[in-house]
């Protein structure tokens, strides 16, 4: 009896040192993994002399004099330079650098972690405290864990234990992200398997749909509530993921599945659509359009590679579109036409090879772009229907801070004599329930029923493979100022023709009802009768005025803008527009000969492509429309896309931009023959609602 109590003590033994020690190795296996992406970031040629001078302006006491550690900014935080410092020597103690094991060096990074610990500096924002000092204080102690002369354990256990910010479980989508990461790392520290477990679960939870803030139903991204983050918070929920997606590979916690699916959708279908070569989509970025150099994206290699390496299914897209925002390629390199609305969001990508058109736009539903911590603070009609036209992507590029801020580019607002500041902070609420979209994947129509700062306007938005067609109608306001609805607002490149003429650069010019504008390859066609301003003049600003943590240093610059005023106190007023970017000398008249503007008032707008064979419609309330020899009926207002037309069964794309109705009711009579049908929608519910279905009719 003793025999086998012994042998099964002993057994017990081996599992347990077996099961501890493969515990062991799977966490040396992620600190390594950690490391080895950021030992990556050090290049010894480079650093050395930086090195040398953080060694030589370090004070006795293990502080930075340049450093104010009493600092408590919101946006730019000061103090985290000391970590950044401390990250950068001990990549150089650690690798393969000439100071490799140093004693001087690491006897100065203990220092500096010494004062650091006593220090223990605090931001008045909660992200600093909660998120990036846990986060760089894991990483540094990761990283010195790769030494065989490590720092004193007492010093790593305070460190450790000061990690200890930030409630995971109380977080959501790219907030709840960093938090787990941090966890991760210190759970790695420690050897902790149960907290490494929860962790995992939680750094890992944001890749799924929810109907609050992270990842949306229809692949669009919100945080702060309903409001559109694609990048942004959209940006550090990618990076994030990624990241420790990479940090835990070839462990039992490696991401897999459907989850490495969806983030994999999101980069490539949502993030990286609303590029256009190296260059992002102005209203992807939240109050961060307010950042210098914040539509840059050529940064995006590095984790490019990381969804690589994490995602090696899709390694021929990856490398496309590493390839066309490093530049190597052209913008158009292996991208495929698609047309997205997001229903969710109130967002609308139109991306051709040749060109991005996309629209921004707001509901009661979702919230306006934010302005918080000093930064957007004049991006009050951001959401109005701001269009982003890109051919070559830089167009916008670090424009801000010399735009006219009620011109943004697709709106149509006030005139005022001076930029307006945002009064609501965080995300305002829209007013109306009527924007959404409805799209086949590769064309679309999407709308926006306008009811803010007293201007009331139906605008809408046509999506063909050259072209789009911009409608507006029932334009109102009895405020003082004139109404303008601006076509453009981007930097001014090249020469300008109008109706045939080069203009010339530096002023303002009226044109009474030009029939077409090209500049930098884009044509602008009216179709009705407009009164059409152009100014060509240099704008100055500065980047203080729109954010209050970036520098009062004068910018300024050529602008080509181009807006139609409406003037004073409108009632019912309209526009209609084409955009086409890469316009040619016969692009005129391809568009008379293709496309027909059947209805622009308050109740319906509506377009025939007769080339595409394609006719699309806004319905703001139950109306009946003619299409061909077929008269429709629909008792519901709608958005609708009809494919086929001239075919004996046509394709129906229908959705409901208000998301109220549950179902509507179809009549389609031939006037011809008498003959007629009834078919009833029933639109998509609760996550859904808003999404386009599509309706096989005869």
């Amino acid at each position: 009896m003793k025999r086998i109590i012994c042998t099964t003590c002993l057994l017990l033994t081996l599992f347990t040192s077996n099961a501890l020690a493969q515990v062991k190795n799977t966490f040396d296996t992620i600190m390594t993994q950690v490391y080895e992406q950021y030992r990556k970031e050090f290049v010894s040629e480079k650093e050395d002399g930086y090195i040398t001078k953080l060694l030589s302006t370090l004070q006795p006491d293990g502080s930075w004099e340049d450093i104010g550690y009493s600092k408590t900014d919101i946006a730019e935080w000061q103090p985290i330079a000391h970590l950044d410092h401390l990250k950068t020597m001990a990549l150089a103690y650690v690798g393969k650098s000439k100071w490799h094991d140093d004693t001087e060096l690491r006897n100065a990074i203990i220092n500096a972690l010494q004062f650091w610990y006593t220090k223990d500096p605090h931001s008045k924002n909660w992200w600093h405290n909660e998120i990036d000092v846990p986060q760089h204080l894991g990483e540094l102690l990761i990283i010195l864990r790769q030494s065989k002369n490590k720092i004193p354990s007492t010093l790593e256990d305070s460190l450790i234990e000061r990690m200890k910010r930030g409630d995971i479980y109380k977080q959501t989508g790219a907030n709840k992200l960093d938090v787990a990461t941090h966890y991760i790392y210190r759970a790695a520290l420690t050897a902790n398997a149960g907290l490494m477990d929860s962790s995992v679960k939680e750094v890992f939870e944001p890749i799924s749909f929810t109907d609050k803030e992270g990842l949306q139903y229809d692949n669009s991204f919100m945080q702060h509530g309903k409001q559109l983050q694609i990048s942004s918070y959209g940006s550090v929920f990618i990076g994030g993921e990624y990241k420790v997606a990479a940090f835990l590979r070839n462990t039992r916690y490696a991401l897999g599945g459907e989850q490495l699916k969806m983030l994999s959708t999101y980069y490539l279908n949502t993030y990286m659509k609303a590029l256009r070569g190296g260059y992002s989509d102005f209203n992807i970025e939240g109050r961060g359009i307010s950042r210098v150099d914040m539509l840059n994206k050529k940064h995006e290699q590095g984790r490019l590679k990381l969804a690589a390496m994490v995602d090696q299914a899709n390694n021929n897209e990856w490398e496309a579109v590493m390839a066309r925002t490093n530049g190597k390629q052209a913008p158009s390199f292996k991208l495929k036409p698609s047309h997205t609305h997001f229903y969710c969001a109130d967002y609308t990508l139109h991306t051709q090879p040749d060109y991005s058109f996309n629209v921004r736009m707001v509901s009661n539903r979702t919230k306006r772009t934010e302005s918080g911590n000093g930064e957007n603070l004049i991006g009050k009609f951001l959401p109005d229907g701001a269009t982003n036209i890109q051919v070559k992507g830089d167009e916008y590029y670090n424009i801000m801070p010399v735009w006219e801020w009620d011109k943004i580019p697709g709106t149509t607002e006030r005139d005022y004599a001076d930029d307006q500041l945002t009064t609501v902070f965080w995300g305002e609420v829209g007013s109306m329930p009527f924007a959404g979209g409805v799209s086949d994947s590769s064309y679309g129509v999407s709308a926006y029923d306008m009811n803010y700062n007293g201007v009331t306007a139906k605008k809408s938005w046509f999506f063909f493979d050259k072209e789009v067609v911009c409608l507006g109608a029932g334009i109102n306001c009895k405020e003082v100022e004139s109404i303008t609805t601006t076509i453009n607002q981007c930097w001014l490149k090249g020469a300008i023709e109008v109706e045939g003429d080069k203009v010339k650069g530096g002023g303002i010019i009226s044109s009474e009802h030009p029939s077409w504008i090209r500049h930098d390859g884009v044509g602008y066609y009216f179709l009705e009768k407009e009164k059409v301003f152009l100014s060509t003049i240099k704008q100055t600003g500065d980047w203080y005025h729109i954010n209050h943590s970036t520098p009062k240093k004068v910018q300024s610059g050529e602008v080509f803008k181009l807006w139609i005023n409406h003037g004073a106190n409108p009632s019912n007023a309209h526009y209609a527009y084409v955009v086409v970017p890469n316009a040619n000398k016969n692009t005129l008249d391809d568009l008379k000969a293709n496309l027909k503007i059947i209805a622009n008032t308050e109740a319906v707008q509506m377009v025939r492509n007769e080339a595409l064979d394609i006719t699309e419609a806004v319905l703001y309330k139950p109306a009946t429309i003619t299409v061909g020899e077929e008269v429709i009926s629909i008792d519901k207002p709608c958005i609708l896309m009809i494919r086929d037309t001239q075919k004996a069964t046509k394709k129906l794309y229908i959705a409901d931009p208000t998301q109220l109705e549950t179902e509507g009711t179809i009549n389609i009579a031939n006037h011809k023959t008498n003959a007629s049908k009834v078919y009833t929608i029933h639109f998509p519910k609760g996550n859904k609602a808003g999404a386009s279905i599509l309706v096989e009719v005869e």
